[in-house]
């Protein structure tokens, strides 16, 4: 429970001044929210000052810094709405309400997310109208330069014909002294057709006059290329774009999987392992396909020395990469994906004390690296395998790997019937293999066995039971187990019924925080189960596990369109059965 931290404060008219101790804590490690009429100092687990000012201030106006002679004081300069002095700074949580005082806390906020989103657009709308300002001032440039170049080109062809035409005229004049009396046009004549230029005789190909020369000086054109001002990112999860084109907008910023992405970037850049693992681990809550938070986790985890859920980490990561469509990764990404996920998982085998695994992952990782970009991969490799040379240690190779390996290329050449067929071996010797059960059920879906699919994703979906009861938890996937919001100093509202859910909302959302595996398997599950009710003509039951798939990856377009496809599918049913049912 984190606690109040000691505070001063002082005023004048315009302005009120804030003095608050935070020990053992850097800026970078203070989260501030400012709003009209709600000051909020969060430096998690330690301290937690929520105050509710007695009047609004200006919060766009409002600034906070470290004081630099006393690095354990935050100081916050607040300038008021309107110029005066308070009796006091904040209302008396004892007089008023507490529910009254909640409703004023979530007023406050909501004010400050609406300033916050306004600011955003605006900003995005003036980036647009700079990328727009720019690109008329180059088409512009490019019209100039396309005139000077046309100018230059008109007047060299004119010149041309020019010479063309005099040269033309002093053949003529030199024939027709050779010939003698025959008449040729006047030199000043200008050939109308090309039937008026007349063609020298046979007799004349000995002649020896040569045309005089057309260009007396050389014209120098100079051609400059269109200057491209940004490459396009690809597509691809993890990226900022992404989110913003997704049609899903989530009510709050701390619904955000980027929100909780550059909080744990930054708390990594500051060597803070744990705290980035929790805040990676709340992206993912958000999003569970973000393939990027994934690999950030796994590189936190082993510098925490969790070498077995680095591996579960990078292991995930893989598995999300080789269900991402070509289409959405560039052939550098998808090289440097693989060789970043394969050498961080032999690194977790190797600490970990399993060198015999995590050198195979490793020779993985140096055939996909750059030699002059990546030595350290290669350096670790010829490390390992010197490692297990002296200590006569010998590279063992799990058989269900081989086999899953060979299902997987089976399944890519178009032989389903074989590749089902070496699935079930692999699940005669290990029957929680959920990877190639859910794998199972994609074979079977190409081969049109929709009954027998659906068995499968039903085995995954009953693995995954508790997992799927968390994410039905109201709350679990938006809970964040990080910061503390809970209102002690207002007071319980709900009693032991209350705390009660709030326990179980808290216990989901770890629960789908750490079994990230899980989460991601049910969703390949519910997605692939959906296909085989859609086979069968079972819409509903369709459309019940695409919501739950929804629910885990709310930001994929796609996934929204199919599941907006499969409800108009069964709209349309419901009104023609009911249609034939009143006729």
């Amino acid at each position: 429970m984190p606690v109040r931290p000691a505070y001063e404060w002082e005023q004048t008219e315009e302005e009120v001044l804030l003095r608050v101790s935070i020990k053992g804590f850097k800026k970078e490690a203070i989260d501030v929210f400012l709003s009209d009429v709600l000051v909020k100092v969060n430096a998690a687990p330690t301290y937690l000052l929520m105050l509710d000012l007695l009047r609004p201030v200006d919060a766009a106006r409002s600034t906070y810094y470290m004081d630099p002679e006393d690095r354990t004081s935050l100081r916050l300069r607040l300038r008021k709405q309107e110029p005066g002095i308070w009796p006091d700074l904040c209302i008396h949580a004892d007089k008023d309400d507490a529910a009254a005082i909640r409703e004023r806390r979530s007023a406050a906020v909501k004010r400050a997310e609406d300033d916050y989103n306004r600011r955003l657009q605006e900003r995005v709308g003036k980036r647009e109208e700079e990328r727009r300002r720019m690109t008329e001032e180059q088409w512009e440039v490019e019209k100039a330069q396309r005139r000077l170049i046309e100018g230059r080109v008109r007047e060299e062809r004119e010149t041309a014909e020019a010479d063309l035409y005099v040269w033309e005229d002093e053949q003529k004049k030199q024939r027709q002294k050779l010939q003698g009396g025959q008449q040729f046009p006047a030199a000043a004549a200008v050939p109308q057709s090309p039937a008026d230029i007349t063609l020298p005789q046979a007799a004349e190909a000995n002649e020896t006059a040569a045309p005089s020369v057309r260009h007396h000086s050389t014209v120098v054109v100079p051609v400059e290329f269109t200057p491209k001002l940004a490459t396009m990112p690809t597509r691809s999860r993890g990226e900022e774009d992404y989110y913003r084109r997704s049609r899903y907008k989530p009510t709050r910023i701390e619904d955000s999987p980027m929100f909780w992405k550059e909080r744990a970037d930054k708390h990594y850049q500051h060597q803070e392992w744990q705290a980035a693992a929790d805040a990676y681990t709340e992206s993912i809550k958000r999003d569970g396909a973000f393939l990027t938070c994934v690999s950030n986790r796994a590189a936190c985890f082993i510098h925490l020395f969790e070498y077995k859920r680095a591996i579960e980490d990078c292991t995930l990561a893989l598995t999300m990469l080789s269900n991402t469509p070509a289409s959405e990764l560039t052939q550098e990404r998808y090289r440097y994906l693989m060789m970043k996920l394969h050498a961080r998982r032999g690194a977790a085998y190797c600490w970990g004390h399993c060198c015999e695994k995590g050198v195979e992952d490793l020779r993985i990782a140096s055939a996909y690296c750059n030699p002059e970009d990546d030595g350290d991969v290669l350096a670790d490799y010829q490390l390992v395998e010197s490692y297990m040379k002296e200590r006569g240690l010998l590279e063992t190779k799990d058989p269900l790997e081989e086999k899953l390996r060979e299902a997987s290329t089976l399944y890519y050449n178009g032989r389903y019937a074989e590749s089902a067929a070496v699935y079930r071996d692999v699940l005669e010797a290990n029957p929680y293999d959920v990877k190639a059960r859910n794998n199972l059920s994609a074979v079977l879906l190409q081969q049109g066995l929709f009954r027998e699919a659906l068995e499968e994703t039903s085995r995954v979906v009953s693995f995954c039971q508790e997992v799927a009861d968390a994410l039905s938890c109201a709350g679990a996937l938006s809970t964040n187990l990080l910061d503390s919001d809970d209102d002690d100093d207002v007071g319980s509202a709900g009693g032991e019924h209350a705390d009660e859910m709030v326990r179980q909302r808290k216990a989901a959302a770890r629960k789908v925080g750490e079994r990230s595996g899980h989460v991601y398997a049910l969703l390949k599950a519910c997605v692939r189960g959906a296909a085989a009710h859609c086979g069968l003509k079972d819409y509903r039951k369709a459309l019940q596990l695409l919501e739950q798939a929804v629910r885990i990856t709310p930001y994929d377009d796609d996934l929204q369109d199919d599941y907006n496809r499969v409800a108009e599918k069964l709209r349309m049913e419901t009104l023609i059965a009911a249609s034939t049912a009143g006729s």
